[in-house]
Order: C-alpha cells, then sequence, then structure tokens
C-alpha cells in the first residue's frame, strides 16, 4: 500500500495557484476581478459571483461566446427588467409591449431550435425577419419591436458579459406618420351625434358630449382623462384648470381650461354632487370610466356624424394640439400646454408664463385670431342651423 500523498492545507493551496500565475498582467487579472466582485458585495448585489465577474470583464472590453443557457439567461433576466420598468413607474403599456416582444422572441427560438444561439445577430436577424412576414405588423409597430428588443438585449448582454446581438444591426427608419385631426364642423357634428345617441338612456348624452368636449378642448391622454377625480378639477375663480396627477412618464401638469369646458364641468358637478374621490368620467354604472366603453363613446359619435376618418382618443388628442397650433403659431406653447414629451426640448428654451397657458386655452375654443371670410349665404337666409362657422364653435355655448 502505498503512502499516502501530504494534504496542503488551504492557505497552501492558495499559494501554490498564485505561484502558478507567473505574468504580472495574470496576476494584476485577478487582482482587478475580486476588487469587482468585493465592491459588488458592498453594494448589496447578491448575483452569483460569477456573473459578476462577467460582468465586470464585460466592462473591461472582454466578450464571451454565446453558451446554450441564453434562453434561461433571458427568461431570468426578463423578470429583473420589468421589474426595473415597474419600479421606474413605467406605464402598463409600456410594459406590456416589453413582456410580449421578450416572450415572444423566447418562443420563436424555442420553436426553431435555437435557444442557445439568441446573442448572436444571425438569430436576431432571422427572428426579425420571422416576425415581420408572421405578423406582417405596421411599420411603426416594427420600428417600436426592434427597439425595445435591442435595448433589452443590450442591458442584458451587458449585464452577463455576453455578446450584443444588436450592436451592428441598423434600426429601421422611423416612419413618419400623418395623424389624422378634426376640422372644427366635424368635430361639431361629432357633438351633435353624441347629444342625440340612438338609446335614449339617462345621463348618456350628457356624458358622451362631456367626455368629447374634454379631450378636444384640452388635448389629454386617454389614460390621463379616465384617472381624473373631481378633487383634481378647480372650477372657481378666474383661471379653472385640472390637475393631471401622471402623465407621461409620471409628469404632473396643471391643464388650463377653456370657459366653455368649465362651464360644462361645473354643470355636470352639480347635478351628481361628487365627493374629491370620485372619477369625474363614469360608466352608466356609476364606476369609473374603462378604455372599451371611451373608445365606443368616440366611435358612435365619429359613425352616426358620418366621419369617415379613423378617430381616436389620440385623434382629439392631435386634433387640439393642430387647433392651438392654428390658433396661437406657437409651438412653444403647444408643447407647455400638452405636456408632449417631444417638443420637451423646445419648451425648456422657451419660457412659458401661465398667463399665457389660460389665453391658450381659451383660444382653443374662440377659434383662430384672425377668421376667414364667411361662407357664401345659403338659399334660405333665416335658415342658421345648416351650417358652423370654422373658427367659432358656437354649438359649445
Amino acid at each position: 500500500m502505498s503512502a499516502a500523498s501530504p494534504r496542503l492545507d488551504p492557505g497552501d493551496e492558495s499559494a501554490s495557484r498564485h505561484s502558478a500565475l507567473r505574468s504580472p498582467s495574470d496576476r494584476l487579472a485577478l487582482s482587478a476581478l475580486e476588487a469587482a466582485l468585493a465592491a459588488a458585495r458592498e453594494l448589496g448585489e447578491d448575483r452569483p459571483a460569477l456573473e459578476i465577474v462577467a460582468g465586470s470583464l464585460a466592462e473591461m472590453g472582454v466578450r464571451a461566446v454565446a453558451t446554450t443557457r441564453s434562453a434561461r439567461l433571458l427568461s431570468r433576466d426578463r423578470d429583473a427588467w420589468l421589474m426595473r420598468l415597474r419600479s421606474a413607474e413605467r406605464s402598463a403599456s409600456s410594459i406590456s409591449a416589453y413582456r410580449h416582444a421578450i416572450d415572444d422572441l423566447l418562443s420563436w427560438a424555442q420553436l426553431h431550435d435555437c435557444t442557445g444561439e439568441l446573442f448572436e445577430e444571425r438569430t436576431i436577424v432571422g427572428y426579425l425577419e420571422d416576425y415581420r412576414h408572421r405578423c406582417d405588423p405596421a411599420p411603426a409597430t416594427y420600428h417600436r419591436r426592434f427597439l425595445l428588443l435591442r435595448r433589452f438585449m443590450s442591458w442584458v448582454s451587458h449585464r452577463n458579459g455576453l455578446p450584443d446581438a444588436f450592436v451592428e444591426l441598423q434600426a429601421p427608419p422611423k416612419p413618419r406618420q400623418e395623424s389624422d385631426w378634426l376640422t372644427r364642423e366635424e368635430f361639431v357634428r361629432m357633438l351633435h351625434a353624441a347629444e342625440n345617441p340612438i338609446r335614449h338612456r339617462p345621463g348618456l348624452a350628457e356624458r358622451d358630449r362631456l367626455v368629447l368636449l374634454t379631450l378636444a378642448m384640452t388635448g389629454l391622454r386617454r389614460s390621463e382623462l379616465i384617472a381624473l377625480n373631481w378633487g383634481d378639477v378647480s372650477l372657481d375663480g378666474p383661471r379653472p384648470s385640472l390637475l393631471v396627477r401622471r402623465g407621461k412618464g409620471g409628469k404632473p401638469r396643471r391643464q388650463p381650461l377653456a370657459s366653455q369646458l368649465a362651464a360644462a364641468l361645473a354643470s355636470s358637478r352639480s347635478q351628481h354632487s361628487p365627493s374629491v374621490s370620485d372619477p369625474v368620467f363614469c360608466g352608466l354604472g356609476g364606476a369609473r370610466l374603462q378604455p372599451t366603453i371611451l373608445a365606443g363613446i368616440i366611435r358612435r359619435a365619429t359613425m352616426r356624424a358620418g366621419i369617415p376618418k379613423h378617430v381616436t382618443a389620440h385623434t382629439l388628442r392631435h386634433t387640439a394640439a393642430t387647433w392651438l397650433r392654428q390658433a396661437t403659431g406657437d409651438t412653444r406653447l403647444v408643447a407647455e400646454y400638452l405636456g408632449h414629451a417631444d417638443l420637451s426640448t423646445v419648451s425648456r428654451y422657451a419660457h412659458v408664463a401661465s398667463e399665457e397657458l389660460h389665453t391658450a386655452a381659451q383660444s382653443l375654443a374662440d377659434g383662430p385670431r384672425q377668421l376667414p371670410p364667411p361662407a357664401p349665404p345659403a338659399e334660405d337666409p333665416t335658415d342658421n342651423a345648416s351650417g358652423v362657422h370654422p373658427g367659432q364653435l358656437t354649438a359649445w355655448e
């Protein structure tokens, strides 16, 4: 029986390993990784040590090759990414779009047996091509899908020290969309249609008319309108307004109200005597208005008014922006009035006073400062109900 080999204690083993690192660069690299791991632990990082080391290697410019674990990695990091979005108070629609895009990518990879190649450019290109043929998305939808996946995959790659499959892929050009908007005559026709519904249910006509009027006079987003409580509406005093508590990006803003809209809201409040926590816009059952009901209000009024355009809440927002631009000629004021994220850089360099905003609110109702010449009189000069002057919405009074 041969004699047992002498065992080294842990200190001897460590010394033996370090002695094998003859190159100063080897010892320097090992020390840097140890320091990175220690710093991550001090910051409360609880990821496995090797993943932290992989991330540190990525920061040093070292890229690892993709592994068969890539699908499992994406599944795990998807949950972490969605949690980050929620903590940043991103909208529910944005979070849902990310989840759907990531899950679709994972399902496609499993179906095509390439779950281990998700960090390779050719795999991403293959998925994007399949997505275009399978779903036939609109250019704007495809553009958004590309950007969502690029941002997520870049974050995962950096986090885990893996190649970024999107790094050399050129994003598709952002499509320029010409959004529909309504003329003042078209909008008055919608109001008349809402005031005369096919079903005569108590409160239906009044609610639908007020919803349309509010959207077109404030440019509120759908979610902003639905979230309004009576405690957010200030109708007393010379400057009526409402408070948007959570606009796009979670930013609050104070929205001025035109006198016609303020009067309509005051009338509704006096009829229902709500508490400050009650929603301004409700279903007929009294609960807060839902997106599907809002879409139905707009769709019914559009169809009964005989308007061939596809009108949504966003169409009315775009209508408000167009009318305000026509009435004031001031792009910076439009940006401030609508809380428009795309024009935020304009408003940073052009201060808009509170008085200007209230004047802007009234101009939406009053029309352009210089009205076009009146239309030729009708055959019957006593018939004043056949048309509406494009510069004035007299039906609001």
